[in-house]
């Protein structure tokens, strides 16, 4: 009788890979993607820790070449040219003055408090817009059938893409006709609409995985269909609706296109607000950034409390393929 010699692990290591299935390839592939999302970071991280930076510098070292990677001179000059002009053109001057003794006068006649306030009021209106019409809509997709329902689906899902660019000329030629023209609600109206779509989209996984049984528990009690809308999943949708709404907030707060061509000066938001304070080779680059960290720090404070909430309403409306 033949004794069989064949080795068992002969056919694994004729096909392993050194890369996989070795302690030294295991050592290169972690350094590799290491040093990959080290690239990453200082590509997304560089430019926010330049503005800080920059923003406690003087006028005189950011002209420096090379230029300084730390404030050799630490100054809050551009802090106080931004509180400054904002106190000026928000006319607070004479209060000021009447209560510390402080003549404040400046150069720059820019109120960013007002420029908060403006885009605050624009992404809260668009954000309850876009979340009260997406959730109902997506909540009627997901609950009844009708004819034309995915190729309505498939329409919403096609407007996420096109840039909003591309329908400058209407929205313009709309808005005037509707008088308008150089009112928050124009934008309100519009960055609504933008990001409705992606509300439906999101609630709608939401709703498709929801239990039937409560919805049927709510029907035995004699529930109306926006009884049960209302009171039973509007309640337990709640991370859902927080991340939609924190969606459609950051898209107003940060668009800039449509508010620079519907706005003029006295009613611009924070993103044309903070492109005034660019003078071509005048612009003091201290003020500019100080003035992108005094409008983020709202944004940050309320992102920062709410974000637990924001991971659970993405995951828990996932769109299922």
């Amino acid at each position: 009788m033949a004794t069989d010699n064949t080795d068992p692990t002969a056919e694994y290591r004729k096909n392993q890979s050194w890369l996989y299935d070795s302690k030294s390839g295991a050592y290169v592939r972690k350094t590799a993607i290491g040093l990959l999302m080290l690239v990453i970071g200082v590509f997304v991280l560089f430019p926010l820790y330049w503005m800080v930076v920059t923003a406690f510098k003087t006028t005189a070292e950011i002209q420096q070449i090379p230029p300084t990677i730390f404030p050799e001179d630490f100054s809050l000059q551009g802090f106080r040219l931004v509180i400054e002009s904002s106190i000026q053109a928000g006319g607070y001057a004479g209060l000021v003055n009447s209560l510390f003794g402080i003549q404040v006068s400046s150069a720059i006649d820019i109120n960013v408090l007002g420029l908060v306030l403006s885009s605050l009021k624009v992404a809260v209106g668009a954000g309850l817009i876009a979340v009260v019409l997406g959730t109902g809509a997506s909540y009627v997709l997901s609950r009844r059938e009708f004819r034309g329902k995915n190729l309505l689906m498939s329409l919403l899902l096609a407007s996420l893409m096109f840039p909003g660019t591309a329908i400058m000329v209407p929205e313009w030629e709309l808005i005037s006709a509707l008088g308008l023209f150089n009112t928050h609600l124009a934008l309100i109206l519009i960055y609504g609409a933008m990001t409705a779509p992606f509300v439906v989209w999101l609630m709608k996984g939401f709703f498709d995985d929801f239990p039937d049984s409560i919805i049927e528990a709510s029907r035995i009690d004699q529930c109306s269909a926006f009884e049960t809308f209302w009171y039973v999943l509007v309640p337990m949708a709640r991370n859902s609706l927080i991340a939609s709404f924190i969606f459609a907030f950051l898209l107003a707060w940060n668009e800039l296109v449509f508010a620079l061509t519907l706005l003029d000066n006295s009613k611009f938001t924070v993103p044309p607000g903070l492109l005034t304070f660019v003078q071509g080779f005048n612009t003091q680059w201290n003020v500019v950034a100080a003035a992108s960290i005094i409008v983020s720090i709202p944004v940050l404070l309320g992102l920062a409390y709410i974000q637990r909430y924001f991971v659970q309403g993405l995951t828990g409306g996932a769109i299922k393929g």
